[in-house]
């Protein structure tokens, strides 16, 4: 999971559908369809968490293999491409008319996904260990979280309109996010280190694949930059 080709999913599947008129129902059906496939990511990623390189894995897994996931122009078996098809069946639901949305950008599934898992789990150890942690903590850790996860999204937003350096910069708010809920991990304290413990590392871990994600498209963005400069 090198990069994200974003831009063949973008306008131009918008200019093909802009004479359907979706009604409250459809985008309901839209909207279920898509939890159902960060559920279907969130499958893989409890699967194979442990596993080395698993982000490609599951990439794989999901349809979206590519030899670069860059904001540029996609190659024919790429992440989006039919090539993919024989290993995951297009669900009966999903249609070639419906319209795109950043619903379902791969960043979008990855990041919207695992905060899901990180606010479950936050939520999980708040009350199993309620005596133990301060209401302040609670509210700065969920702040912290929240906070990365809309800065990423809001950076699937501008990547999706071609604005890399936008997404640059929500991105480094989003790994500064993640740098400020790293650092309040290791000021929880509870009586039971080993459940201490674990739930430290298995955040500590999630907040690390959200990492390397925004990496690589930040690395994308700042090379896409660099080809329009060269060209102009």
């Amino acid at each position: 999971m090198s990069g994200f080709d974003f831009e063949n999913y973008s306008d131009g599947d918008w200019d093909q559908n802009e004479e359907l008129a979706w009604n409250e129902y459809d985008w309901q059906r839209y909207l279920r369809e898509n939890e159902r496939e960060i559920s279907d990511f969130l499958n893989h990623y409890h699967k194979l968490k442990h596993e080395p390189d698993h982000l490609d894995t599951i990439a794989r897994l999901m349809g979206w293999d590519s030899e670069e996931w860059s904001p540029g122009e996609m190659a024919e078996d790429s992440a989006f491409g039919e090539s993919d098809e024989d290993e995951r069946p297009r669900r009966e639901s999903e249609s070639d008319m419906d319209p795109y949305t950043i619903h379902k950008h791969p960043v979008f599934i990855v990041t919207h996904g695992l905060y899901q898992h990180l606010f479950k789990c936050w939520e999980m150890f708040t009350l199993q260990n309620q005596r133990s942690i301060s209401p302040v903590m609670v509210g700065r850790l969920s702040a912290s979280l929240h906070a990365g996860e809309i800065n990423a999204i809001m950076a699937v937003n501008a990547l999706d309109m071609g604005d890399y350096n936008l997404t640059i910069c929500h991105l480094k708010n989003s790994l500064s996010a993640i740098n400020h809920s790293l650092a309040l991990l290791q000021k929880l304290t509870i009586k039971n280190v080993r459940i201490l413990g674990l739930f430290q590392a298995e955040t500590t871990r999630t907040l690390f694949d959200l990492r390397e994600v925004w990496l690589r498209v930040m690395n994308d963005c700042r090379e896409e930059e660099r080809r329009g400069t060269d060209v102009d």
